[in-house]
């Protein structure tokens, strides 16, 4: 019998949230209970164990090589080079051990993650050179300070780079795309430079919402369109006499620019969500899919709620994704590789995982309980091999005691079979996690809230070339700033995790030139954080139409309604998608 919609208080917030009867069904399916968490606390939860851009340098606790991890030197965790990760000298079965039936399933996982080898970061072995430096990188080449990274080359500083993107610096979201510098949620572009919510460009700067764009600056709304500047037509000639009064090659000429850009942006008409060849969806940046609720950054996915982020098509049947590869059935997962099936409340188990409950890292596993490291194996709990009746045996009675012997943590907070890991005991502290970028909170605020706080490192660099000493335009700056250290304007802001100052890497330099770009006065960091501005956070809002317009087919303001990510307190004027097709196209 399907059970009906019912509305819950959540453990976390204390706020209400619904859960729906195709929910229960789902739950009923997969084998879990309902949640006692709403769907944004769950989504800040497994944040907490995501680590993306906090990097350290440390030593491989097998071999002492010298090495970058996402790891702190203090987290008690063994951290391995990749080398040394998927050698054949060692079996995560090794530290294996018996379930204790008289404590916490939570605590006992802890205490395994402590002792059984991580990559220092996390990545593929399909990895080729240059990528030292990146984290969450699969399939790709020659990434440098970049974070994930799906089969991409020749990256610097960028977030969410996927499908045969190359050459790009300071890109966020970008999908097919070459010779691009700060883009943001744009895809299918070559050589362009601060392009927002635009494709299919070329040779394009400064648009905001434009597609199939070529020789156009300074505009929004765009469509199929040459040589527009400032959103008004212009001849080839006229376009380009007009881009040279820019100085795009001078850093007072782009800064300038990006002020004027950012006004613009900010004035232009807003579609509530992208949402392309879609039926039944909800959400933002969702194409070519299916009965997809509340999702951002899905494509050729089907019956899909609470997932953020696919890195690879035919996602389906599954709940609370984050960075998913195909796979069908999951639940409450993040960084879940391709080919997996019903891997639920785990994390970073992929490439043909099947069944898999309370993991990390483990590839190739079929039904393991509690694993952590292991590598195509059956039947396990907390690494320990077990026959195939005795597992299942044994993991229906870990569910039993994990109600009846649940983790309660610092502030009360109760978790029972179903509920994921606590972030109490996430090896990364708030501040170091992907949840500080998306729910930003004060160290008090963080630990009344039960997570840990690290204290950031200073990295105050010392600088031997100050702003003013770079030349303006790039025609004029040497080959020598590559043998310099910069400084940063922001010089030290905690906020934007600035490393004071920053260096010019050569082939970064040939690109700046090739580009017709000036140095840039700010560290990668404070780059990065300026950019993520152009992102909603991953929340939903009721919001009703902002058109006023009287040729829209409406009297007086539309009163079309529709979820959107958009918050009420934003200033953006937000139309409905029938209002928006009127104004734009």
């Amino acid at each position: 019998m399907t059970e009906k919609t019912e509305t819950r208080v959540c453990q976390n917030c204390k706020q209400n949230f619904t859960i729906e009867s195709e929910d229960f069904s789902f739950y009923n399916k997969i084998g879990v209970p309902a949640p006692l968490w709403c769907p944004r606390c769950r989504f800040l939860r497994k944040l907490t164990y995501l680590n993306d851009r906090c990097l350290y340098k440390s030593n491989c606790s097998n071999c002492k090589e010298n090495i970058i991890s996402r790891y702190h030197p203090d987290s008690n965790v063994p951290a391995w080079c990749m080398k040394c990760h998927i050698s054949d000298t060692w079996d995560g079965r090794d530290y294996g051990r018996e379930y204790d039936f008289s404590k916490n399933f939570f605590e006992q996982f802890n205490e395994l993650r402590s002792v059984v080898p991580q990559r220092a970061l996390d990545k593929n072995e399909r990895n080729g050179p240059g990528c030292e430096y990146s984290n969450y990188c699969f399939t790709s080449k020659n990434i440098y300070l970049s974070y994930c990274v799906h089969k991409s080359e020749n990256i610097k500083y960028c977030k969410h780079t996927y499908l045969d993107t190359k050459n790009c610096l300071d890109c966020l979201r970008v999908k097919k795309s070459d010779r691009c510098y700060e883009i943001v949620q744009s895809s299918d572009s070559f050589s362009s430079t601060f392009l927002i919510e635009s494709e299919q460009c070329i040779s394009s700067h400064f648009l905001f919402d434009c597609v199939n764009c070529i020789d156009c600056c300074m505009s929004s709304g765009l469509r199929n369109k040459s040589n527009v500047f400032r959103n008004k037509q212009y001849s080839k000639e006229e376009y380009q006499k007009a881009i040279s009064e820019l100085r795009l090659d001078t850093y007072s000429g782009q800064k300038i620019a990006k002020e004027e850009f950012e006004e613009l942006a900010r004035n232009s008409i807003h579609r509530f969500a992208h949402i392309k060849n879609s039926i039944n969806c909800a959400g933002d940046f969702i194409a070519n899919s299916k009965n997809c609720v509340h999702c951002y950054g899905i494509e050729t996915a089907e019956n899909l709620k609470n997932c953020f982020l696919s890195m690879a098509p035919n996602v389906q049947d599954s709940q609370d994704l984050i960075m998913t590869g195909r796979g069908e059935e999951c639940y409450e997962s993040t960084n879940a590789g391709r080919g997996m099936s019903r891997v639920l409340l785990s994390f970073s188990c992929g490439s043909g995982c099947r069944n898999i409950l309370y993991s990390d890292g483990c590839r190739g596993c079929i039904d393991c309980f509690g694993c952590i490291s292991l590598i195509n194996q059956k039947y396990c709990i907390l690494n320990k091999q077990y026959s195939k009746e005795e597992y299942f045996k044994t993991v229906e009675e870990i569910k039993k005691q994990m109600n009846e012997v649940p983790y309660v943590d610092k502030i009360g907070r109760v978790y029972g079979f179903g509920e994921c890991f606590p972030p109490e005991l996430s090896p990364f502290t708030y501040n170091e996690s992907f949840a500080f970028e998306e729910h930003p909170l004060s160290r008090e605020e963080a630990l009344a809230n039960g997570y840990k706080w690290r204290e950031r490192e200073s990295k105050a660099y010392t600088s031997s070339i100050q702003v003013n000493d770079i030349p303006e335009s790039i025609h004029d700056v040497s080959d020598l700033i590559c043998d310099g250290t910069i400084e940063c304007l922001n010089k030290g802001k905690v906020e934007t995790l600035c490393t004071s100052a920053f260096k010019i890497l050569p082939d970064e330099l040939v690109f700046y030139k090739q580009m017709n770009l000036p140095i840039p006065r700010y560290c990668p960091n404070c780059r990065y954080y300026d950019r993520i501005k152009w992102r909603n956070p991953f929340n939903f809002y009721t919001r009703e139409c902002m058109c006023g317009l009287l040729n829209h087919n409406h009297k007086g303001k539309c009163s079309n309604k529709f979820e959107t990510m958009y918050a009420p307190e934003k200033p953006e004027i937000i139309y409905c998608k029938e209002c928006y097709q009127r104004e734009v196209y």
